[in-house]
């Protein structure tokens, strides 16, 4: 029995595995970027359009996860696992989908279709299938975490890969300068940007389906197993009276509401470094190869990048969930934003060596900021407690809503001001004020040590 729930646990995680593998191909915005702007000012459907613009596809998918995720709790609690998560999933589909008519018509559909539907269905199907796997798992919730949304940062591994090798089968490269920022204006590569999308919303809707069948709550057989490993009694775990005997430690797992979390300051930490962080996760994932172009011209090159970035993304969330579970979210925290702030202020030394500094940077990048993604599922947990994990951290990731449209206005603004460099300095101090929040979060266990 005890076997066969830990291994059924673990199907669980490969379900949520396979369904954030195409939930995280919102990461792939980065790598299509070239080609989405590209073709839109080729084809007269937005010629005045930019790069700094364009991220506000992204924002706006960012946005709609935000609104969307406390509704994703809502329906797992309504319609259980299976039901809830396939239909955010295959809304987020449907949207990179009808990307295939969007980008022919209007930038502002594309807004829609790739951007906000795609964002409200992957908020919807994010938090299920990490609730789901730690009901399964509670002994190890941030490595459950981790792993399953190892799955939403490695996606754009597989996926930079099949869109470059559709889009550009020759390595073709962007050949037309406007202000400093290179295009591609070759019809054989742009002809190929539509029919992508139907390709990509395809292979999206198959593994989601199959990722869906793998997930379940667990089911009364399995309850004490489970409630024995949540609440172990052992020699490590008992505390003396003061006549010297024994006594049981009792595992006093919080259990809040939304209406209880709310007034909750350690809350609003939460959501003010998602806020923060936000900011440069949103500008490195949809620009750091706009700015590669700009010293680099092998387009293969910068797909491979993009796909050990998303390695690094994915392998990252793991290694910060398993961090977690050893020492503590805040110190954890505090060393994921302590690095990204150091690698996004020396960004700008890579286009002085090349490639190869290029590549070790960006992959650090990913790596670093990949914490906030497996250490605030797991902190809003532990903090607030499983019963309402979903809409609890639906309402942390409201975060989004604010942060990511920050994030574009002040690109579009203020990147033809400050350049690149001024930008790195920008969202390094975002960084750094969330890195002051992490050492100030104050949450214990029932043992009176950090959660």
């Amino acid at each position: 029995m005890c076997v066969s729930r830990k291994w059924r646990g673990y199907t669980v995680v490969l379900g949520g595995v396979f369904i954030h593998l195409t939930l995280g191909t919102i990461y792939t915005f980065g790598n299509m970027t070239p080609y989405m702007t590209s073709y839109m000012k080729r084809h007269n459907v937005d010629v005045s359009l930019n790069y700094a613009e364009s991220t506000w596809i992204n924002s706006i998918a960012a946005m709609g996860q935000g609104m969307s995720m406390f509704l994703g709790g809502i329906m797992y609690r309504a319609l259980g696992p299976k039901l809830s998560t396939l239909i955010g999933a295959w809304l987020a589909s449907a949207g990179v989908a009808l990307t295939y008519f969007t980008i022919k018509v209007s930038f502002y559909w594309t807004l829609f279709t790739y951007g906000f539907m795609f964002g409200i269905g992957v908020g919807i199907a994010y938090a299920t299938p990490m609730g789901c796997a730690m009901k399964w798992l509670p002994d190890k919730e941030g490595l459950v975490n981790g792993c399953v949304v190892a799955g939403f940062g490695g996606g754009a591994f597989i996926f930079d890969q099949i869109q470059t090798a559709y889009i550009n089968p020759h390595n073709e490269k962007a050949n037309f300068d406007e202000n400093g920022e290179k295009y591609f204006k070759q019809d054989d590569v742009l002809d190929r940007v539509p029919s992508c999308f139907l390709m990509l919303g395809g292979c999206y809707a198959a593994m989601q389906f199959i990722g869906a069948m793998l997930l379940q709550d667990p089911t009364q057989q399995y309850l004490p197993l489970i409630n024995s490993k949540e609440s172990p009694v052992s020699e490590g775990s008992l505390d003396r009276n003061d006549d010297g005997s024994k006594e049981d430690y009792v595992n006093e797992e919080r259990t809040l509401t939304p209406r209880e979390t709310l007034r909750q300051p350690e809350f609003y930490k939460l959501w003010c470094m998602y806020l923060f962080n936000g900011q440069g996760i949103s500008f490195i994932s949809s620009l750091y190869k706009a700015f590669g172009q700009t010293f680099i011209t092998d387009d293969y090159f910068l797909a491979v990048v993009g796909s050990l970035a998303a390695v690094c993304n994915g392998a990252g969330r793991i290694m910060w969930g398993a961090l977690a579970d050893r020492y503590c979210f805040k110190t954890a925290m505090v060393f994921s934003t302590g690095l990204f702030s150091f690698f996004i202020l020396s960004f700008e030394l890579t286009s002085l060596a090349g490639k190869s500094l290029y590549l070790i940077w960006v992959c650090c990048l990913f790596l670093s900021f990949s914490g906030n993604f497996s250490l605030l599922p797991t902190a809003t947990a532990k903090a607030f407690g499983k019963t309402h994990y979903g809409v609890n951290y639906g309402m942390v990731f409201t975060a989004s809503v604010i942060s990511s449209p920050i994030s574009a206005l002040l690109t579009s603004k203020l990147k033809a001001v400050v350049h690149w460099y001024g930008m790195f300095y920008m969202v390094a101090f975002f960084s750094f004020v969330s890195m002051c929040l992490a050492w100030s979060f104050n949450v214990k266990d029932s043992k009176n040590a950090d959660i």
